[in-house]
């Protein structure tokens, strides 16, 4: 047997399933010649890559601590150039939109083909390797001054967007409420939005349309809320109603220093102050738990 030329691009595996680990670990070392670490939690997974940079990261969705999808907004901010792909239980099209949106390269689902895997691995890496060859310049010399600044507000544990800091019980107590309010007030879809647009947590369907109204319902400026909240005393929730042609976005901004979106997506026959009054309900449970997360530690320094 020829011994395949080892190969300069490190791979790391993060999965709680040894056995696949083991293989796709077995399989790009004798067949691809890659260097490749393994990891079996986030916990595990984030020492890795705080010590070492990847070119690629294939994880589970779901992990014995937190999720392939925390694992995917950690890496944004600690490792940008790295790739990721994720393989889940079984396709989701919600888990699909949820990663991509996050900047997975690939999403992948069980029973897996491991050729196909390792094709799919080899077109990512040869992406990669084809992206350095066009930049000359320093990673970060291409960033503009916001993408610098968001990085670092990722980074400092003092500033990272939610979906970064809750903790697998938090995830669970906060879907919870999420699907009873989407049955409280016949909702089409409910979900919570971190302050950088990640999705922590959802029920319901989410049609094209409605995504495209909870994107622009998002992106409205909130200062005009904010200011008139002040005024009333109302400093806890700030309200805003964006109507569509057939729906309306209900969006209730809260949580400190973890800032969150409640967005509830009615019909516009439904009662707006029923919404309102489950809406708010829901709002205070979720701040309340979003006050259980624990004080933020300090993040090893990473040698550049």
């Amino acid at each position: 047997m020829v011994t395949p030329q080892r190969r300069q691009e490190r791979i790391l595996i993060v999965a709680k399933d040894e056995e696949l680990r083991a293989q796709l670990s077995d399989t790009l070392e004798s067949v691809g010649g890659y260097t490749v670490n393994q990891a079996g939690s986030f916990e595990d997974a984030l020492t890795e890559i705080l010590l070492t940079d990847f070119d690629l990261i294939v994880t589970e969705a779901e992990l014995p601590d937190l999720s392939g999808m925390d694992l995917l907004a950690v890496v944004g901010g600690l490792r940008p150039k790295a790739r990721v792909i994720v393989i889940d239980d079984d396709l989701s099209a919600k888990s699909a939109v949820a990663v991509y949106r996050l900047g997975a390269v690939d999403y992948l689902y069980k029973p897996l083909n491991m050729t196909f895997v390792v094709m799919q691995i080899e077109r990512q890496l040869e992406a990669r390797r084809a992206e350095n060859s066009r930049q000359a310049q320093p990673a970060d010399a291409n960033k503009t001054p916001k993408e610098m600044t968001d990085r670092a507000k990722r980074l400092d544990p003092r500033t990272r967007p939610a979906a970064l800091v809750l903790g697998r019980s938090q995830f669970k107590r906060i879907n919870w409420e999420l699907s009873r309010l989407l049955g409280h007030v016949k909702a089409r879809f409910v979900g919570l939005v971190d302050s950088e647009g990640n999705m922590v947590g959802a029920a319901g369907t989410l049609e094209d349309y409605d995504l495209q109204l909870l994107t622009q319902a998002l992106s409205i400026d909130h200062s005009a809320q904010r200011s008139l909240a002040n005024i009333l005393d109302e400093a806890k929730f700030h309200s805003t109603y964006f109507e569509g042609v057939n729906n309306g976005v209900y969006i209730i901004e809260f949580g400190s220093p973890y800032v969150v979106s409640l967005a509830v997506i009615c019909s516009t026959d439904v009662k707006p102050g029923m919404v309102w009054l489950y809406s708010k309900r829901t709002a205070n449970v979720i701040d309340e738990i979003l006050k259980t997360i624990p004080q933020p530690k300090g993040m090893p320094h990473i040698e550049s």
